[in-house]
């Protein structure tokens, strides 16, 4: 075994450093925003603010993952297959607000299947770089991120955010309100992972090398 310690493939940077602080504290105040708005009543709090910054924030992993494809060499369908699954999020999170809130006609399921139909054709056509994508999926913490915020979905939030739960924890100071406002919030904190671990994603795969 050799001695010689492994060579540090990029020198600290204090930018980098300060670039990572403001992220994180501009995701902090991004969540906590709604929370200081007046109340105007003009929508629920899931299809108002809340669900504009979900919608932002999962436009903006799909814009990064497909602006990283031009990047990724052999990972460019990698990078497609993401962006066009945050954009298939971004689509699903934005029918509430155009359907009920804008009163606008929009085929939320169509549109999501045709995306999905075309992420499931570029899969197909790219196996061997899909296969090998996944099998070193779990080497980058972006994917522990975005496994995270799913956990919070899926999971975490149908706890969180039922009725249930709250009226045996608060009684009669129960408000109907409450696991609404929670709900919402949790689903606003998942989409600022998802947002930080596409970047992280798309920025290893545009500088990664292609697979054997």
């Amino acid at each position: 075994m050799s001695d010689t310690p492994p060579a540090i493939q990029r020198k600290p940077s204090w930018k980098r450093i300060v670039v990572r602080i403001i992220m994180i504290c501009a995701g902090c105040v991004a969540i906590l925003l709604p929370a200081w708005l007046p109340d105007r009543g003009k929508a629920p709090i899931q299809r108002g603010t809340v669900e504009l910054l979900q919608a932002f924030l999962l436009a903006g992993a799909s814009v990064v993952a497909f602006g990283a494809s031009s990047h990724a060499g052999a990972y460019r369908p990698v990078c497609r297959v993401l962006g066009m699954g945050f954009f298939a999020a971004f689509v699903g999170e934005i029918e509430d607000f155009v359907s009920e809130i804008l009163q606008w006609p929009f085929p939320e399921a169509w549109v999501i299947g045709v995306i999905l139909m075309a992420v499931l054709i570029t899969v197909l056509r790219h196996r061997k770089v899909m296969a090998h994508f996944l099998a070193t999926l779990g080497h980058h913490a972006g994917s522990g991120l975005i496994a995270g915020a799913l956990l919070i979905i899926y999971v975490f939030n149908r706890v969180i955010g039922s009725e249930a739960f709250w009226m045996v924890s608060l009684g009669d100071a129960f408000s109907p309100k409450i696991p609404e406002i929670c709900e919402s919030y949790l689903e606003l904190l998942a989409c600022y992972l998802i947002f930080i671990g596409a970047l992280g994603l798309s920025i290893t795969l545009a500088r990664r090398r292609d697979p054997p």
